[in-house]
C-alpha cells in the first residue's frame, strides 16, 4: 500500500513543471571544471563491408578532477568519465558519469550521477544519501531523473514498478525524440562490441535506469575496430557546446 500511495506521488510530480517543485542544481554546477587524465581511450569503427573509412568515431576519457582543496589526496578527488561518440552523419552522443564527488552540508541535497547528452537535449540523474532518523517519506526518494524542466524523483528500491518505469519512459521521451532514441538503440551494441577492444562501458550504466528492462544487443554485427589515427573527438569543440559542458583536460598527475 505504502508502495503504491508513493509511486502514485511520483507519478503526479511528473506533471509539475521542474521550476515548481524543489530543483537541483544545474548538473555541471558544482563540478570541478580542470581535470587530469588517467585514461584516453580513441577508437574508429569500421563496417567489414564498408572500406576503410569510419563508420563512427569513439573516445572514453577518464579523469580525476582538481576539487580545489589541498586537503583532498589526488588518490581520493573526484572523477568524470566521458564517452563520446560521432555517427557517420555527424551525430553527436556523450554518456557521462560522475563519482566521489565530496559531499556537501546539506544531505538532502542533489548531487550529480551520469548524464546522456545529445545535440540541444539531455538526461540527466542525480542521487543522494540515506535518510538520517526521522526524515519524511520525500527522503526515501533517493534518485532524481530531469529531462529539461520535467523532473522525476524516485526511489531506487522502486525500479521494478511498472508504473515507476512507466514514468521513468515519459522523462525519457520528453527529451529524446523518435530519432534521438533510435540514435541511442543503434549507438549502444556498438559500444558494447568496442569493450572488447579496450573502451570502458561504466558511463553505460546509467542505461540501467532510464531504460529499465531494456535489452540492448552486446555485440555489433560486422564491425572491426582500430585505434584512430586521427585527432580524437575534443569535447572543448565548439560542436560539442550543445552537448556537453567540456572540462579543461590536462595531461598526466597534477605536480604540487
Amino acid at each position: 500500500m505504502k508502495t503504491a500511495i508513493r509511486v502514485a506521488a511520483i507519478l503526479a510530480l511528473l506533471l509539475v513543471p521542474a521550476s515548481r517543485i524543489a530543483r537541483g542544481a544545474g548538473f555541471f554546477d558544482d563540478v570541478p571544471g580542470k581535470g587530469y587524465v588517467i585514461d584516453d581511450v580513441s577508437l574508429d569503427v569500421l563496417s567489414a563491408t564498408g572500406g576503410l573509412e569510419p563508420v563512427a568515431r569513439l573516445r572514453y576519457v577518464r579523469l580525476s578532477l582538481d576539487p580545489g582543496r589541498r586537503e583532498i589526496a589526488y588518490d581520493f578527488w573526484p572523477q568524470r568519465e566521458m564517452l563520446m561518440v560521432v555517427s557517420p552523419k555527424g551525430d553527436k552522443l556523450i554518456f557521462e558519469r560522475l563519482t566521489r564527488l565530496p559531499a556537501g552540508p546539506d544531505a538532502s541535497a542533489w548531487a550529480p550521477r551520469g548524464r546522456i547528452g545529445l545535440e540541444g537535449s539531455a538526461l540527466e540523474t542525480f542521487g543522494r544519501g540515506a535518510p538520517g532518523p526521522g526524515a519524511g517519506p520525500c527522503a526515501l526518494l533517493d534518485v532524481l531523473v530531469r529531462a529539461g524542466n520535467v523532473e522525476l524523483p524516485l526511489a531506487s528500491a522502486d525500479l521494478s514498478v511498472r508504473t515507476v518505469r512507466l514514468g521513468i519512459a515519459q522523462v525519457v521521451e520528453a527529451a529524446f525524440s523518435d530519432s534521438q532514441r533510435d540514435l541511442i538503440t543503434r549507438t549502444v551494441p556498438i559500444l558494447n562490441a568496442a569493450r572488447t577492444h579496450g573502451l570502458p562501458g561504466a558511463p553505460l550504466e546509467i542505461l540501467d535506469l532510464l531504460f529499465p528492462g531494456r535489452n540492448f544487443a552486446q555485440s555489433g554485427q560486422g564491425l572491426s575496430f582500430r585505434a584512430s589515427s586521427t585527432a580524437p573527438l575534443n569535447p572543448a569543440d565548439g560542436a560539442w557546446r550543445s552537448v556537453t559542458d567540456a572540462p579543461e583536460m590536462l595531461p598526466g598527475a597534477p605536480l604540487f
